[in-house]
């Protein structure tokens, strides 16, 4: 809005309002006067253009977007961190023992709805997803008894500071919606209010009326472990009565509707986590020189993995996910790495894959042919 208030046309303006007979030219005691104060007057109007943008849901970033959340009651979503299965010989370590992994430190955890232990990375963040199942967890003190211990499955991802445009839209969607009364917009809210949690997709009546169901996917794209689909589903309909429904042969448990969660009395919520799908792709590439199809390969995989992560989490809940082969080509010719490619398919076909309802899909296998 005040973009054209620049110091140079305020000065200017200025000049060319100088009474007449006075001298305006670049020092003289008109110009050096006005100098002073025209600058000071087009930082105001900066600083008002500024403020403008920070007061507005759709331009504001940072701790101005965050304020402007909290005025709608939505709060940006924390980094959370990752966690993996647990597996030692011998003695059995304390909970909170620290271990470490490649200059990453995790501590000991124990699961009591799973019952079992796990280690839980001690920064929060993505960049803890990396450890591979096997691997050794080394002990920071030593454990006498202790044989050896070893990293699992991951079965929770860890998930980065929620970003700016992801809250925007959160809040922009709770605006539009609105998300009030139970309504499909509120089981939405209710569900992606919880951290670590980066999209839901939301069914109602699904088993018959006073049904609703939450299709739950990670901040990360990737289906949601057991333990945090437990959080949403307590926080929105608890299920203690041990109500069950088997829908196409699989059985659900089913909240008791009871009115002791913030959904209202009568509806009866499930939360799922979404089945992930891997789709494995392959090519025949013509290689940049230089590169190596191990090369591409990597670098494929990375592209190919926030794609999908996108696609997952952007996708209108009532639009169904669709993996495009051309999205996919259009991706690998992109890579510095590749010249030009051909027969590519994805899980052995060549047709646009749609995982259904229920899945999402992740990246598998990357095969690289010359």
């Amino acid at each position: 809005m005040f973009e054209e208030m620049t110091y140079e046309k305020i000065l200017r303006d200025v000049l060319d309002n100088a009474p007449d007979g006075i001298d305006t030219r670049q020092g003289s005691i008109f110009y050096d006067a006005v100098a002073g104060p025209c600058l000071k007057i087009a930082k105001l109007y900066t600083d008002i253009g500024i403020a403008r943008k920070m007061a507005s849901i759709a331009t504001a970033t940072g701790d101005d977007l965050d304020d402007k959340a909290d005025e709608y009651g939505v709060t940006r979503h924390a980094a959370t961190p990752a966690k993996y299965r647990f597996s030692f010989e011998g003695t059995t370590p304390d909970t909170g023992t620290r271990f470490y992994n490649d200059g990453r430190y995790f501590l000991l955890r124990y699961n009591t709805l799973e019952g079992e232990y796990y280690l839980e990375a001690e920064v929060p963040g993505e960049a803890g997803n990396v450890v591979y199942a096997g691997t050794a967890a080394i002990p920071v003190n030593e454990i006498e008894g202790l044989k050896n211990a070893k990293f699992g499955e991951i079965y929770e991802n860890g998930a980065d500071r929620e970003k700016d445009e992801s809250l925007r839209t959160r809040v922009q969607e709770k605006i539009a919606g609105p998300a009030e009364n139970g309504n499909k917009q509120h089981y939405k809210t209710w569900c992606e209010s919880i951290d670590g949690i980066g999209h839901a997709r939301i069914y109602p009546l699904w088993n018959g009326p006073n049904t609703v169901k939450a299709v739950l996917i990670d901040s990360s794209g990737r289906a949601c472990s057991s333990s945090k689909i437990a959080e949403v589903q307590n926080y929105i309909d608890p299920a203690t009565n041990g109500y069950t429904a088997t829908v196409d042969g699989c059985t659900y448990t089913v909240g008791d509707g009871l009115g002791e969660g913030v959904a209202n009395l009568g509806a009866h919520f499930t939360a799922v986590s979404a089945h992930e799908i891997k789709i494995d792709i392959a090519f025949e590439a013509d290689l940049a020189s230089g590169f190596t199809p191990q090369e591409v390969q990597e670098q494929a995989k990375e592209a190919i993995d926030a794609y999908l992560k996108d696609t997952v989490l952007t996708t209108a809940a009532a639009e169904d996910v669709v993996i495009r082969a051309a999205r996919i080509g259009a991706i690998i010719i992109g890579l510095d790495c590749v010249l030009d490619y051909k027969k590519l398919t994805l899980n052995g076909g060549t047709e646009n894959i749609k995982p259904g309802a229920d899945f999402i899909p992740v990246a598998g296998e990357v095969t690289v042919t010359t």
